[in-house]
């Protein structure tokens, strides 16, 4: 009879696997030229990750449940105390019985047995885990109400200004809620961290703890293993928030965020992500509009050997824009009058304001390319002498 039972088992989940994996690759080879809105999500939007140029968005400034996307700032913070040194990933921190109490998705953590900084932050950023999650708010805060408070500055300091967290696991809570546009907001500040990105693609991995019993951690995100264009992501998941799914795509010189919120079954969180990086990536392309590796000019100098120097865009500067879209853009430069020597590479020395019909859409510095030198006692004797020369 166990025999049964298993082969029963492992045929359901070959099943479920081919479901998806089907679904997904389907969905990833077709091609939209339009948008159609069939969507089962209440909130999402797609834009364009560089610049923020909202492409597509449906109820995105609503606030909702989240659910673990609340995770992302969680890791987020985490991250940030590595940056400053406050926070080493071989770390080892004590799991509370408070942190292993929790619901939902868990690495099953050991009460009382120490993990690293390295481990925990892995399993909230594959599997979920919520128990993890709360160890890594309690190292950094004392406790998971304290790091909740922290979480909400954060959010302030991002201008989150439609997010509010209750706890760092997105486990439901009341006045708990976010938008799809403050989490893409949020997710793009995540997916600065290579660490992040890095652990977001990790399809399976094992958690061994201390007593040598292993968890095995399986990402969350399928758009990881079945669409090649996915760069990162978070997913989300409670009755009250419904299926949430947070991500971002890449294809060719195109960075797009995807954000769809409160959808109806597991899989349409993929299928409609997909669905909007296909509308997004055949639709829309970069166009450049500044190239600072060869549209230079020249200033005047003051108290040097040299009389100009080379300046020119601090850095590039595209628009996204629909493909065969033939808008003209216009640069107005405002250059210093004459800049002084000495001065090194990168001195601002001008505003290049770009316009399209007429509006501001941007302000791009502009910078010297060249050190200049300031003259010395040889160079201004040389000059006088050569004036001599010609005044003779």
């Amino acid at each position: 009879m166990k025999v049964c039972c298993m082969k029963k088992i492992y045929i359901s989940i070959i099943c479920l696997i081919l479901i998806v994996a089907g679904l997904l690759t389907n969905n990833r080879m077709t091609v939209y030229a339009d948008y159609d809105n069939t969507f089962t999500s209440k909130s999402y939007v797609l834009l364009d990750a560089d610049s923020g140029t909202v492409l597509i968005e449906h109820n995105a400034q609503d606030k909702v449940q989240v659910a673990s996307i609340c995770k992302l700032m969680t890791s987020l913070i985490t991250l940030e105390r590595i940056d400053t040194g406050a926070l080493n990933l071989d770390d080892k921190i004590v799991a509370s019985e408070y942190a292993c109490s929790m619901e939902g998705s868990q690495a099953f953590l050991d009460a009382g047995s120490e993990y690293t900084v390295a481990e925990l932050l892995k399993s909230v950023i594959v599997a979920s885990a919520n128990d993890s999650a709360v160890v890594l708010a309690e190292a950094i805060s004392g406790s998971e109400s304290a790091f909740t408070s922290l979480m909400n500055s954060r959010a302030k300091a991002l201008g989150l200004n439609n997010t509010c967290y209750a706890n760092a696991t997105g486990l439901p809570a009341p006045n708990q809620y976010s938008t799809a546009m403050d989490t893409s907001i949020l997710l793009k500040k995540v997916a600065s961290y290579p660490t992040y990105v890095n652990d977001s693609h990790i399809w399976m991995d094992k958690l061994v703890h201390p007593s040598g019993r292993e968890t095995e951690l399986v990402n969350t995100n399928r758009l990881i293993k079945y669409y090649d264009k996915c760069h990162t992501g978070k997913t989300g998941f409670t009755d009250e928030a419904g299926y949430c799914l947070a991500s971002s795509a890449s294809n060719n010189d195109l960075n797009l965020i995807a954000v769809v919120l409160k959808c109806d079954k597991p899989q349409d969180r993929f299928k409609e992500s997909i669905d909007l990086y296909n509308y997004g990536f055949t639709n829309y392309t970069n166009k450049k509009i500044i190239d600072s590796a060869s549209d230079y000019m020249s200033i005047k100098v003051g108290g040097s050997k040299v009389k100009s120097a080379k300046v020119g865009y601090e850095s590039d500067y595209s628009v996204v824009c629909k493909k065969g879209d033939t808008s003209g853009y216009d640069i107005d430069i405002k250059l210093d009058n004459i800049i002084k020597a000495p001065s090194k590479i990168g001195t601002k020395v001008g505003i290049a304001t770009i316009l399209k019909d007429g509006k501001v859409i941007s302000e791009q510095p502009i910078v010297l390319k060249e050190n200049i030198e300031k003259q010395n006692v040889k160079d201004i004797l040389g000059k006088m002498v050569d004036n001599w020369s010609i005044a003779g």
